[in-house]
């Protein structure tokens, strides 16, 4: 029987992700079934590149397979690659790549999965007080009305929910899904079908690629607040940074050089999750792409189109210019397989999100707590012991946050200073910003609300009461995005 090589492949693999990529790891039994044959993993500690090879047979090495692994590695924040069938220069990488990992297991066979990866996830800097399953299965959660709900389209009658994304499950899979309701503190669970899968090419204008789910038996809840969604209440915009994200993002900024220069190029930065999402959906997604910029080159210009991804991956492809106007230019490309290939799994984690928190606390069993309370709110959470390693999270984070929880007593900055210097030097205008302190001394709440915080809580009031404030901060901050800080 043919064995299929496959690759999971993770850049940056660390905190939030590096247990995303292990929650994969422990559920492929359930993405591949008895067809799983064995995994190997490698990992580079000081890039934070991790593989994940997979062995597959049988049913588990369809295409429908495929696509299933492909679907649940984008949401986990990485890319599926066949070795077999990429190129020469991507197979020379990827090889360079795992050579010079540090981190090796070899040969794990399906039944020593969970120890296997417990100790190799453990080596590579997974805290040693996880939750981990050897019945794993892996759950769609996503936020309704929340960040990434602007591709998601709602058949309340019906009971269909569409997704556009790049890389779908195959038709017939039943999912598990986990989504988070305005007003309602814990997510809403529920079973959905994949009824309909619409491929890249067949993607059209106005019709983005997607897939289309049927939900199964769902909570009136969820139906009630899908048809309150679906009739245009209460919709949630994108949202808007102030300035740039430190030094790493900025915002959608363009460099044209006009032909006949043969160096011209155009860069397009994508600064948040959002902005990258809602272009793929009008834009990207057929091809196109619109350059803002005063000098627009001449209609069939041929430039360099160069797209920086939040991830801080950057694409490159040649483009034509297809119109010109006062404010930019619209241009036509093809990315090649491998580009489009990154571009994919990176749209297909940003669609329907959960809403993302970060926790910074330098007590460990504080921050393992908060996170804990707030992942049973519908959050992902990131962490972080001091400030110094948040403001660092802040700036290498793929995908946007919605809310910082930070503790105000902390070695080296305190709370108030990284508080201020999100808000000043990061110009993250839209982030939830929750404070927490051992005792709320006369005068800190003022001086934290200057420096930008949206509410100050004492610890004493518990982890779940704190968890429970800061989704109603968010919440807040959602109904009336255009709020100041503090208030």
């Amino acid at each position: 029987m043919d064995t299929v090589e496959l690759a999971c492949i993770f850049v940056r693999a660390e905190g939030d992700r590096l247990l995303a990529a292990e929650r994969l790891v422990l559920a492929l039994p359930h993405v591949l079934g008895v067809g799983l044959d064995r995994c190997e993993f490698a990992f580079d500690a000081s890039t934070r590149f991790l593989a994940v090879a997979v062995a597959a047979r049988g049913e588990a090495a369809t295409a429908a397979a495929r696509a299933r692994l492909a679907f649940w590695t984008a949401r986990a924040g990485g890319r599926l690659l066949a070795p077999a069938e990429a190129s020469d220069d991507e197979r020379e990488r990827l090889r360079a790549q795992v050579e010079a990992c540090d981190l090796v297991a070899e040969g794990v066979l399906p039944a020593d999965l969970l120890d296997a990866a417990g100790r190799f996830f453990g080596d590579a800097g997974a805290p040693a007080g996880r939750h981990r399953s050897a019945v794993a299965r892996p759950v769609l959660c996503m936020d309704v009305g929340g960040p990434g709900w602007q591709g998601v389209q709602c058949d309340p009658k019906a009971g269909t929910l569409f997704v556009a994304a790049p890389i779908a499950p195959p038709p017939g899979d039943v999912l598990a899904l986990a989504l988070r309701l305005p007003g309602v503190a814990r997510p809403v669970e529920a079973r959905a079908t994949v009824m309909d899968v619409r491929g890249p090419a067949q993607a059209r204008p106005g019709a983005p690629a997607g897939y289309t789910l049927h939900l199964e038996d769902a909570p009136p809840a969820l139906r009630e607040a899908l048809a309150r969604k679906a009739a245009g209440a209460s919709e949630v915009g994108a949202g808007t940074r102030a300035t740039a994200r430190f030094a790493v993002n900025g915002p959608v900024t363009v460099v044209a050089l006009p032909p006949p220069d043969p160096a011209a190029q155009a860069r397009i930065e994508y600064a948040t999750a959002s902005e990258l999402a809602s272009d793929w959906i009008e834009n990207l997604s057929q091809g196109g792409a619109f350059v803002r910029t005063a000098r627009p080159a001449e209609v069939g210009a041929q430039l360099v189109l160069r797209l920086a991804l939040p991830n801080g991956v950057e694409l490159s492809t040649p483009a034509r210019v297809v119109f010109a106007s006062a404010s930019g230019m619209g241009v036509r490309f093809t990315l090649d397989a491998e580009a489009d290939a990154i571009l994919s799994a990176a749209v297909a984690q940003l669609s329907g999100r959960p809403r993302r928190a970060l926790v910074v606390d330098d007590d460990a069993l504080l921050r393992r707590m908060l996170a804990d309370a707030l992942t049973g709110r519908g959050f992902e959470v990131l962490t972080a012991a001091d400030a110094t390693e948040g403001l660092r999270v802040l700036a290498e984070e793929v995908l946007a946050l919605d809310l910082l929880v930070t503790d105000v007593r902390m070695p080296g900055m305190d709370g108030a200073e990284l508080v201020r210097r999100i808000r000043t030097v990061g110009g993250e205008a839209d982030l939830a910003i929750v404070a927490v302190t051992g005792r709320l001394e006369e005068g800190l709440e003022p001086r934290l609300a200057t420096a930008g915080a949206d509410a100050v809580l004492e610890k004493a009031l518990g982890v779940e009461r704190i968890a429970q404030a800061a989704d109603a901060v968010v919440e807040r901050r959602r109904a009336d995005p255009g709020g100041a800080p503090g208030h």
